[in-house]
């Protein structure tokens, strides 16, 4: 039963983030391409919808999973630190998509290139590449399972 959590969370894991990589590229073509700018964020947001954030869902719960079933103890150094900054990834996460809605909204409004919207971008890609660092950070912490404190 452990292996299977295990693949599954790695798995979901490759999914998820591998998806939200990809994100750098399409941004920045739909920022030099105002003309295909709306079909881009909804493509983004119908892969957030239906494959990112059902695969972050599974990491999270195989995660709780693996550390219920392999036995060890909840006050582990990089397991309190790994859920501390999963719940972390997951609120950034929330704001993150806030501002992406307001992106849409603004490339539905019919001016594609304002100064809002490229302010928005900015913050997006700020925060995008923010989550990334975390998330390599913590799966550093789940391939090497370091002690860090106590």
């Amino acid at each position: 039963m452990i292996q299977f959590l295990a693949l599954l969370h790695t798995l979901s894991t490759i999914a998820a983030v591998g998806a939200n990589v990809t994100y750098f590229i399409w941004l920045r073509r739909a920022l030099n391409h105002p003309e295909a700018r709306l079909y881009t964020l909804l493509t983004i947001r119908l892969m957030e919808r239906r494959f990112v954030l059902p695969s972050y869902v599974v990491v999270g719960i195989t995660g709780l999973g693996l550390v219920d079933r392999s036995g060890r103890a909840w006050d582990t150094p990089w397991v309190v630190l790994s859920i501390v900054l999963f719940l972390g990834v997951m609120a950034v996460g929330g704001f993150y998509a806030s501002l992406f809605r307001r992106q849409i909204a603004l490339a539905s409004a019919g001016d594609p290139d304002s100064e809002e919207y490229r302010a928005i971008n900015q913050k997006n890609m700020i925060l995008a590449g923010a989550l990334t660092v975390i998330v390599v950070f913590l799966v550093y912490l789940m391939v090497f399972q370091p002690a860090l404190w106590g």
